[in-house]
Order: C-alpha cells, then structure tokens, then sequence
C-alpha cells in the first residue's frame, strides 16, 4: 500500500493502478495512480537493426565468412582458392590467403586494395592463380586498376590478368557489353598502360562494367582473379585495386 500525503485534510491510502475519487469544493475527481518508476510500465522502445559493419584493412583470411560495407554498396565473402607452380607460390600466399593484404584506400571510398604483396610474382615456367569469391549488393559499376609499384607487367610472353566479375547476367541487370566484367590483360601486345603503372585509373575506364545496382535481397555472385603466367618470360603485380561503386 502506498499514501498520497494530506489530500482533502487527511491521509489517503491505495492499491497500485486503482481508482482514487477525490471530493472537495464540490468537484469530484477520479485518479488512478501508478506505483514505481515513471507511473507504471514504460513503452518498449523498438530496436533498430545495426547494417553491415564498414569494411577495415585485413587479409583475405579475416575477411572469408564476414560482411562489410562501403556506403551503399555491400560484400558477402566467401570462399578462397589458389592453384600454382610451383605449389610453394600459393604456401607463400598463406593459409586461406593470410598473406594477401584487403586494405583501404586513402585515395578511393569505394577501393579495396588487394594483394599488397611481392609473393605472387612469376619467373619463367611458374604460374598461380588466386580467385576470391562471394556476394555484393547495391553496387552500380564495377573497375579495377592494376598497381605494379615499379616492375613491369610482364617480360617476354609472360602474362598477368586482373578480373573483378559481377554475375548480373543471369538476372539481366547488365547494362553494357562488358556484362558485369572487368578484365585488364597485360602481354606483350597490351596497351602499356595495362602493364606498368598509372597516376589515374583514366585508362582504365574503358574497362569498367555497368549494372542495375542488386537488392539486399537477391546480391550478384561476385569473383576478384589474380593470375599470372611467366611461360618463357616473367609476370607481376603489387596489388588490385577494385572500385565497385553505389550510385551517390
């Protein structure tokens, strides 16, 4: 029980939530009273659901079975391959790619750069292959721009291919030939440019894919390829720098 003090000249006491009538000066009142904090049970107030955590510098390895985002657009990663010659290039490359650096471009808010390593470069008769798979929504355009820090592309009839895919295909959201892909080649007969490296991603722009930007809901596949042949000669690369853009 509980007491309002000195209503109407006397003490006054109740039951929590029950009707209080309340007479003087010839009104009558009727109050129900509440007991605890705040007169009663508080309204829940409805939670709201957190969005994909911003993506951070990382590994391939940390990366794998997470989801991040930039702005609008919205990576789901799942799976790591590597097949090499010799086998030691994909050991040097680390368990699920622990080696092979995702960071953030300063420079670019929709850039991940990956690779930001020597491991991958080939000699004569070695070659490896790395595919990085998974999911992405809300993205409109997909580019890349190859980064070489200093060493050439490639050497004799040696090889290095850089591919970002974007399965818009088989929802038809592709809006231009490229059909969700951009792929930069670098052999001996590729515009220099694709082989050594650039101030600005402008050469690169011809290889950049349009498409209909995918609902959370129904996310295209999505692949980042690094691979490079030495054949008779040499291939390198430092890192791929993808640029899968929201509409601003």
């Amino acid at each position: 029980m509980a007491s309002v003090e000195r209503i109407v000249g006397r003490p006054l006491t109740f039951r929590c939530g029950a009707p209080v009538k309340l007479a003087g000066l010839g009104a009558l009142a009727v109050l129900t009273i509440g007991c605890g904090g705040g007169g009663g049970a508080q309204p829940a107030v409805p939670s709201v659901p957190a969005g994909p955590a911003a993506c951070v510098t990382g590994t391939v390895a940390s990366y794998i079975g997470t989801t991040c985002s930039q702005g609008n657009t919205v990576y789901n990663w799942l799976s790591y391959s590597c097949t090499s010659t010799p086998s030691s290039i994909c050991f040097s490359l680390g368990s699920n790619g622990s080696n092979i650096q995702i960071a953030l471009d300063p420079q670019g808010p929709y850039t991940l750069l990956v690779g930001r390593t020597a491991a991958w470069r080939v000699t004569a008769g070695q070659s490896v292959d790395v595919v990085i798979s998974g999911t992405v929504y809300g993205a409109r355009s997909n580019g890349n721009w190859p980064h070489f820090k200093g060493f050439p592309g490639q050497t004799g009839d040696g090889t290095e291919e850089s591919t970002t895919r974007v399965n818009c295909a088989t929802s038809a959201g592709c809006l231009d030939a490229h059909q969700g892909v951009s792929d930069i080649l670098c052999s001996a007969t590729s515009p220099v440019a694709n082989c050594t490296e650039q101030p600005t991603i402008a050469p690169y722009t011809r290889y950049r894919a349009n498409f209909n930007a995918a609902p959370s809901t129904a996310p295209y596949g999505l692949s980042i390829e690094v691979k490079l042949n030495g054949n008779s000669g040499t291939a390198s690369l430092y890192s791929l720098g993808t640029h899968l853009i929201p509409l601003h």
